[in-house]
């Protein structure tokens, strides 16, 4: 279900994703999309192969499965370079734009799929087509990414981390209030990458401000950080590791 208004997005079809969502207003970083609504089904039942890859993980002890034939956030692509996250609230898991989005964008997000190393350029079920300059090829990520996240997910789940809004089977019922907007960064789990759609902002420093700030600048701005005087562009941050490129 998207949460955003019916004029700020479309979906549309794309060369090799399928289906896509895009971005027909600027969104502001922090916006929440929507809420990732399905059937509830036990993980154990999950099935990529018969359901696609319609199905949002919850609590401990429940999937949530998308309907390809309705029109909802299951329909927003991976992307190594994303724009929008997940936030788990209320037994629910939203998702927010992690930075600006410009009209005329894709709103992608982060599938946070885990597999060992040695079978990720064998999963061609999970192969990424976003092509942007940091894709990895693959929307998996490696375990000890995940740690964190765990953490926030039985934080921000409180009491419905261990628990199931429903019955296997029934609709997840949205929310009666949801928030506007996320407004605190999550620096050590998020990852947040600039637009390759637009010019990069240039800054006049001579020394790289703190890892903090310049997430900061990508998150408001939406836009990739261009410092002529120490000959680099930032592209984004990776699992705490700044990804640049020399000028």
């Amino acid at each position: 279900m998207f949460l955003i208004p019916p004029s700020w997005y479309s979906v549309r079809r794309t060369k090799q994703k399928g289906r896509g969502v895009f971005a027909l207003h600027d969104i502001a970083s922090g916006t929440i999309i929507g809420d990732y609504l399905g059937i509830l089904m036990d993980p154990k039942e999950e099935d990529e192969e018969r359901d696609g890859l319609y199905t949002m993980i919850g609590g401990l002890h429940y999937n949530i499965l998308g309907n390809p034939k309705t029109t909802g956030i299951h329909l927003i692509n991976h992307s190594c370079a994303n724009n929008c996250d997940i936030y788990p609230y209320q037994g629910h898991i939203l998702y927010f734009a992690s930075r600006k989005i410009f009209k005329g964008e894709e709103i992608t997000a982060d599938y946070w799929l885990y597999a060992p190393w040695e079978h990720w350029t064998n999963c061609a079920m999970h192969v990424c087509y976003c092509s942007s300059t940091v894709c990895t090829g693959s929307m998996h990520h490696a375990l000890s990414q995940f740690e964190p996240m765990e953490k926030l997910w039985e934080k921000n789940f409180g009491t419905w981390y261990r628990k199931i809004p429903g019955k296997y089977g029934e609709q997840l019922s949205p929310l009666k209030k949801y928030p506007q907007s996320i407004k605190k960064d999550y620096p050590t789990i998020y990852n947040l990458f600039g637009s390759e759609n637009k010019p990069p902002t240039k800054y006049p420093e001579t020394i790289l401000p703190p890892i903090v700030v310049l997430r900061n600048k990508i998150r408001e701005t939406g836009r990739r950080l261009l410092f002529p005087k120490l000959k680099m562009a930032l592209y984004g941050v990776r699992n705490g590791v700044l990804l640049v490129k020399r000028h």
